[in-house]
Parts: structure tokens; sequence; C-alpha cells
């Protein structure tokens, strides 16, 4: 599913750019939401919030404060794996 979601699948790009972000977020100690990530990609809430689902799901990023409103995100140790993948190259 990797190859997939980060390689050849339809919006491989945009869910790059979001690990990417999320790992800058995090290597600076700041809060990443989904409004912020909108924001960075210059992209509608909802197209982001379809890309942020997939990777919930497939367990790339992980929610910090599943309950909390905005929910604040971060990478999980998959991600966090990705990220390095994509920095190395």
């Amino acid at each position: 599913m990797k190859a997939v979601l980060f390689y050849w699948g339809k919006g491989s790009e945009v869910r790059v750019k979001i690990l990417l972000e999320l790992y800058r977020c995090s290597g600076s100690n700041t809060p990443c939401y989904l409004n912020s990530l909108a924001d960075y990609l210059k992209l509608s809430h909802v197209a982001v919030k379809k890309h942020l689902d997939l990777l919930l799901e497939h367990k790339y990023v992980r929610p910090v404060n599943p309950l909390g409103k905005p929910v604040y995100l971060e990478l999980s140790e998959q991600g966090n794996e990705v990220v390095k993948e994509f920095l190395s190259k």
C-alpha cells in the first residue's frame, strides 16, 4: 500500500507534502492542524481531509488530541520512516 499512497497513486505527491510538513512542524515544535496544512498546501480543507483520512487509516499519521478541536496531528513511526526515504533522495 505504501507504493500506491506515496509513489504511484493519484494524489501521492500531496500526501508526501503532508508528511514532510508534519515532519517540519515536529522539528520546530509547531502544532500542525488540518487548517494549517490546507493553508500550506493551498488546497481546500476538504481535499486535505481526504488525504489525511487515508494517512490516518493506514497509520502514517496520528492525532495527538483525538477528542480536541482542532485535532493536532503528528507523524507516526511509519510516517517518519516514509519521510526518511524521501529526505534521503
